[in-house]
């Protein structure tokens, strides 16, 4: 009889508690559900998951030369996290710049942006006639320019280049201006033309360059020798670039090259290194929202007057998102763990080297 009462007890207890632990568990379910709902996970930038050194290396473009052992760039890659090389003069064999950019990429957990001065005329690494020589100065057509493009731009894919520092749009009228043979003819819209070689590379895989912004000045002030000075006021700076603003306008480039030239009733300092050029004129007034690369940051235009060290720290506080080391590419030893260091106390610093990594993070993610 005492059995019998138990197990009924037991019984009555179970019809009791068991709606309880299901309303408990579908309690605890639901509420579960709800957060996996309206809590999801956010999105990281990738910035803040990268360390500050592998951020500052992508920062940084070395030269590479054809009688430099390929290992030596690489090992470079790879010790300091560089973002990419570009190509100052080509093997007998052009074919073998593209072992070069896949032996490079291999060592590194990013795409390289693998660059070239490939112009036609005058300023082209890679000379031989299997490769469009057509220089801007004899282009007067877009259609002719963007076949110009697109052929180039094939040229370099084929090579592992993606990037091209060209069309040049400095302004030069003047036959003794360095840049004279370098530059789409007088009586033509440069932008038009621009536009076009940019589409037709692009359209194969090369990203073009626009280059020497602001613009230098038509003289034979030849940057890497000297800094050149342009004497405008600031009210004649628009027109001074309208080749520069009317391409920006456009909405098609995606990176241009500074220039090493001092506006001295602008700014005292080079444009290259100038906050108010690189962020409130190129960046706030024209709305440039692409990559910035520096010319070449051993030319005698900046070492003339500046430390390389203090001056790479200058412009990349100005703006500039990738510093060129093309002429000495060692002078990364000297400049990346400066900057690194520069970055632990500068909060301008450390914060535009976080914004160029972003930029560059997402020019990489296009190529």
């Amino acid at each position: 009889m005492k059995k019998i009462f138990i197990l009924i007890f037991v019984l009555l207890l179970a019809d009791t508690l068991f709606p309880l632990v299901m309303e408990y568990t579908a309690a605890a379910d639901t509420e579960a559900t709800t957060k996996s709902v309206s809590q999801p996970k956010q999105p990281v930038e990738t910035g803040e998951t990268i360390a500050i050194e592998s951020q500052v290396g992508q920062l940084f473009m070395i030269g590479h030369w054809a009688d430099t052992p390929v290992a030596s760039t690489t090992k470079l890659i790879e010790q300091y996290e560089l973002g990419g090389v570009v190509i100052m003069s080509a093997p007998e064999n052009p074919a073998e710049i593209l072992s070069w950019s896949e032996e490079w990429n291999a060592v590194s957990d990013t795409p390289l942006l693998i660059a070239i001065d490939q112009e036609g005329g005058p300023v082209s690494r890679l000379q031989t006639d299997s490769f469009v020589q057509t220089g801007q100065k004899s282009i007067t057509s877009t259609e002719h320019a963007y076949t110009v493009g697109l052929e180039r731009g094939r040229e370099l894919s084929d090579l592992g280049i993606n990037l091209n520092f060209a069309p040049v749009l400095d302004s030069a009228a003047n036959p003794d201006s360095f840049l004279y043979q370098r530059v789409f003819p007088e009586n033509t819209s440069a932008s038009d033309l621009a536009g076009a070689m940019i589409r037709g590379m692009e359209e194969n895989g090369v990203t073009a360059v626009i280059k020497h912004f602001p613009g230098h000045d038509d003289t034979n002030e030849d940057s890497h020798y000297l800094l050149p000075k342009v004497h405008i006021p600031l009210d004649e700076l628009d027109t001074f670039t309208t080749d520069f603003r009317e391409t920006i306008s456009s909405g098609q480039v995606q990176a241009l090259m500074t220039a090493h030239v001092q506006f001295s009733n602008i700014d005292p300092l080079p444009a290259t290194l100038s906050q108010f050029f690189l962020t409130d004129y190129l960046r706030n007034t024209l709305r440039f929202d692409g990559i910035v690369i520096t010319d070449d940051m051993t030319m005698d235009a900046i070492d003339s007057d500046f430390q390389t060290t203090q001056a790479s720290q200058l412009a990349v506080e100005a703006g500039a998102n990738i510093l060129l080391f093309a002429a000495e590419p060692e002078m990364v030893h000297q400049t990346l763990p400066f900057i690194l260091e520069q970055s632990q106390t500068s909060g301008l610093l450390r914060s535009q080297i976080e914004r160029s990594y972003q930029r560059v993070s997402r020019l990489k993610n296009t190529i």
